[in-house]
C-alpha cells in the first residue's frame, strides 16, 4: 500500500538548533508560524514515497473449505483466488486476522501464490490488489520465505513450507528439477511452476533446436508439459543432470525427452524420433509418403505424448489431406464401426497378409478367413463359413477361377448363388444331402440327379442295348401270317450291321465314365 519510508541514501548532516523566537518573548505571528511548522515537517529529501508494496501472503483462498462466509453461512465464492497479505511495512506484525483481503490485478491471467510468497500490493478506487509473486530466491517452482512481514505464533511456525497438495524440499519450496525455459531473442513465454511452459518465439537462433541457418521470418509457437521426464528413453540422461548440478541453468524444450508436446511451427526442424513407434516393416509409408518427417521442416503441427485422444460428443472427426494419409504402429490398428466401414478406392486397393493371415466376420458369425496358415506352416487357404442359409452370390462379370486340381468344397447347408436367383445348394443331413437348383422362373424348379446312379443306371441301359443285338441275331425267324419268315441270322449283311450297333453301344459306355467329377481331395 502507499507508504512514505526514509530514504536509503538520504543523511541530514545539520546540527543547527530549532529557533522558534530570536527574542524568545511575545505571540508568533501567522507567517512564524508556518515557519515553524515547515522547519519541523518531515524533509522530503530524506524520504520516500511507494505506492506499491510488497507484502506476504498469510491466507489463500483457493478452495471452498477456506473461503469466507457471509451473514447466512453461505460461501462467498467471489473470494476465490484472493489472497490475505501482510505489507512488510505499513502493516508490519499485525494479526492475521486484521488484514486486508486482495484481489489479483488480473483476472484473466492470475497466478495463485503460495503462503509465505511474496506479492507486490496495491491499492485503486478503495480495491485492494495484488500482483504476481516477487522471485525472491529466484526460482520459476517456488519462493516461500516465511517471516519478513514480522512476528509469527507457534502453529504459523509449525506449518512452514505444509501445504495441501504442494510438496517442498529443504531449499524453501525450490525444486531443484524444474527450471527456467531458456529465452531467446524476441521470445514471450509464459512458465508454470511445474515443468509446463509455452514460447512465443521463432527459429531465427541458429542451431536452437537441431535447426539449420537460422530463418528471421519463422515464427513458432512451442507447448510442452513435464520437463525432460522422458530423458532415460532417449539418450538425454547427461541433459539432466546437467541441469541439477548447475544451479538456476535454464532448460529448453525436448520434442523427444519432455512428457507432452504440441510444436506449431512454420520453417523449422523439428527432430522427432519415431524408431520405437514406427512400424518394423513401414514399406508403405516409404513408398507412398517417402517417410516425410517433422525434420524436413516447413508449416507443420507436431504432438508427440504417450497418448493422443480425439473425440467429438455430438459431431464428427474429418480428416483431409492434400498428399496422402498414412498411419505406421508397432502394434494392431483397429476399427469398430456400429454401422458399417465403407471404403472407396480410386485406384488399386492393396491388402498384405502376414501369418495369421484376415478374417471378415459378420455379426451372425459368418466369415471369410484368407491365408489361414499362410507362413505358419500350411498352404493358403481361403475359407467360406457360416450359418445356415449360406451363399455365395456372384453377379454376371463375377468367377471363380484357381489353379488346376482347386476345387470349391461345400459343407452342409452351403450354396452359391447367382444375381437372377439361380443356385447350387447343398442341404439336409450329413448322411442324406438334397442337392437341386433352381432356375429362373420360367423354367421352375429343376433338380438335380446322382451322379453314380446315374452312371449305373446309363451302364444298364447300354447293357440292355447290347444284349437286344445278341437275341435279334439269334431269332431264326419272324412269325408272319403266312408262317415264318428266313432266319434273320443268316446273311453277311445282317452281322455287320449288328456288331457295329454294339460298338456304337460301347462308345457310349465309354462316355458315362467321364460324366462323373473328379475331385482331387
Amino acid at each position: 500500500m502507499g507508504h512514505w519510508t526514509p530514504s536509503s541514501d538520504y543523511s541530514d548532516t545539520s546540527s543547527k538548533k530549532t529557533v522558534y523566537d530570536k527574542d524568545g518573548s511575545g505571540v508568533p505571528t501567522q507567517g512564524r508560524v508556518r515557519q515553524i511548522v515547515k522547519s519541523n515537517t518531515q524533509n522530503p529529501k530524506g524520504w520516500e514515497y511507494y505506492e506499491l508494496e510488497i507484502a506476504e501472503v498469510m491466507e489463500v483462498f483457493d478452495s471452498e473449505d477456506k473461503l469466507p462466509k457471509n451473514e447466512n453461512g453461505d460461501t462467498i465464492w467471489g473470494l476465490l483466488g484472493c489472497i490475505k497479505a501482510r505489507p512488510h511495512q505499513s502493516e508490519k506484525d499485525k494479526i492475521v486476522a486484521k488484514l486486508k483481503i486482495y484481489e489479483p490485478l488480473d483476472m484473466n491471467m492470475t497466478k495463485m501464490p503460495l503462503r509465505n510468497e511474496h506479492v507486490i500490493v496495491v491499492k485503486y478506487l478503495g480495491r485492494n490488489y495484488y500482483l504476481p509473486v516477487v522471485p525472491l530466491l529466484g526460482s520459476i517452482n517456488a519462493n516461500i520465505v516465511p517471516g519478513r512481514s514480522g512476528i509469527r505464533d507457534q502453529k504459523m511456525i509449525d506449518d512452514d513450507f505444509l501445504y495441501d497438495f504442494f510438496e517442498v524440499n529443504e531449499n524453501f519450496g525450490n525444486d531443484d528439477k524444474v527450471r527456467r525455459l531458456l529465452p531467446r531473442e524476441g521470445d514471450v513465454t509464459i512458465e508454470g511452476r511445474f515443468g509446463n511452459t509455452i514460447r512465443f518465439g521463432s527459429a531465427i537462433v541458429e542451431g536452437a533446436h537441431g535447426d539449420e541457418p537460422s530463418t528471421q521470418d519463422s515464427p513458432n509457437i512451442l507447448m510442452r508439459v513435464g520437463q525432460l521426464v522422458d530423458a532415460s528413453l532417449f539418450g538425454d540422461e547427461n541433459l539432466k543432470q546437467e541441469l541439477e548440478d548447475t544451479n538456476f541453468k535454464p532448460a529448453e524444450e525436448n520434442i523427444n525427452s519432455d512428457g507432452s508436446s504440441i510444436w506449431m511451427t512454420s520453417d523449422q526442424k523439428v527432430n522427432l524420433d519415431i524408431e520405437e513407434t514406427n512400424a518394423n516393416d513401414h514399406s508403405y509409408m516409404s513408398s507412398f509418403h517417402e517417410d516425410d518427417q517433422p525434420n524436413l521442416g516447413g508449416k507443420q503441427i507436431t504432438i508427440n505424448s504417450d497418448r493422443i485422444t480425439f473425440n467429438t460428443k455430438r459431431g464428427k472427426i474429418l480428416g483431409f489431406s492434400h498428399d496422402g494419409i498414412g498411419f505406421s504402429t508397432k502394434k494392431a490398428f483397429t476399427v469398430d464401426a456400429d454401422d458399417g466401414l465403407n471404403i472407396n478406392s480410386g485406384g488399386a486397393t492393396t491388402i498384405d497378409l502376414k501369418p495369421g493371415g484376415i478374417s471378415l466376420i459378420t455379426p451372425g458369425n459368418s466369415r471369410l478367413d484368407l491365408g489361414e496358415g499362410g507362413q505358419e506352416g500350411g498352404s493358403d487357404t481361403i475359407y467360406l463359413s457360416s450359418e445356415c442359409p449360406s451363399f455365395l452370390s456372384l453377379d454376371d462379370k463375377a468367377h471363380l477361377e484357381s489353379c488346376k486340381g482347386a476345387n470349391v468344397h461345400l459343407d452342409d447347408c452351403a450354396g452359391l448363388y447367382t444375381h437372377n436367383g439361380s443356385y447350387f445348394k447343398i442341404g439336409g443331413s450329413n448322411d442324406e444331402a438334397v442337392i437341386y437348383v433352381k432356375g429362373r422362373d420360367d423354367v421352375k424348379e429343376q433338380h438335380l440327379v446322382f451322379g453314380e446312379e446315374l452312371a449305373d443306371l446309363l451302364d444298364s441301359i447300354c447293357n440292355s442295348f447290347v444284349e437286344l443285338g445278341t437275341t435279334i441275331l439269334d431269332l431264326n425267324g419272324i412269325a408272319t401270317g403266312a408262317g415264318p419268315s428266313g432266319p434273320i441270322s443268316s446273311g453277311p449283311a445282317n452281322q455287320a450291321l449288328i456288331t457295329a450297333w454294339e460298338g456304337g453301344v460301347e462308345t457310349i459306355r465309354a462316355r458315362i465314365c467321364n460324366i462323373l467329377t473328379k475331385v482331387d481331395v
